[in-house]
């Protein structure tokens, strides 16, 4: 099993959280990679389906956090 690199920071649980309101729109390109990741995490837990496999999801959260470092 996967772990992601470090920990989820701050804005990928408030996107999470986010997402888990069905009544949250949809985030614009002005969130953050992290926000954004954990906020479609959050509609696919609500929604009790995910968007692709566990293992995928640990990659796709470290680049999300890369990508806000380089930005």
């Amino acid at each position: 099993m996967s772990t992601l690199s470090k920990p989820a920071n701050e804005e990928m649980v408030q996107g999470y959280l986010d997402g888990l309101d069905l009544d949250s729109p949809e985030p614009s390109l002005n969130r953050s990679h992290s926000y954004r990741h954990g906020f479609a995490n959050g509609r696919d837990d609500r929604r009790g389906q995910s968007r692709d496999s566990y293992h995928n999801l640990v990659k796709m959260a470290d680049i999300a956090m890369a990508s806000d470092s380089l930005a």
